[in-house]
């Protein structure tokens, strides 16, 4: 039953994702990629006030047809700067991804 629901889930995120252009995509994606950066970049660096700027943006292509977006978001707060890279299937499966060694002093 739950393979079924992944399956269908699949299907339809595919179809839905090749209805819309690269551009509607990113755009579709783009405030749950900075929300999963941003609750990332809070935590490592210990700051509740931080400031995200989208550096780039594209639309990869995987395996099987399907597509995700990918995002370079800097996180800058408490005198400390990141970089994450962000993926996104949708809006709801973000992953922000980085290298706790990588932060920076401002």
């Amino acid at each position: 039953m739950m393979k079924a629901r992944i399956i269908a889930g699949a299907a339809l995120l595919a179809g839905l994702s090749g209805c819309m252009s690269n551009q509607e995509f990113i755009a579709a994606n783009q405030d749950a990629a900075v929300k999963a950066a941003v609750a990332r970049g809070s935590f490592e660096l210990d700051c509740k006030d931080v400031t995200p700027s989208v550096l780039t943006s594209k639309v990869v292509a995987l395996r099987f047809g399907y597509e995700r977006t990918e995002y370079t978001i800097g996180i800058a707060g408490c005198g400390k700067r990141t970089v994450y890279l962000t993926y996104c299937l949708d809006p709801e499966t973000c992953n922000a991804i980085g290298d706790s060694n990588r932060i920076h002093d401002q």
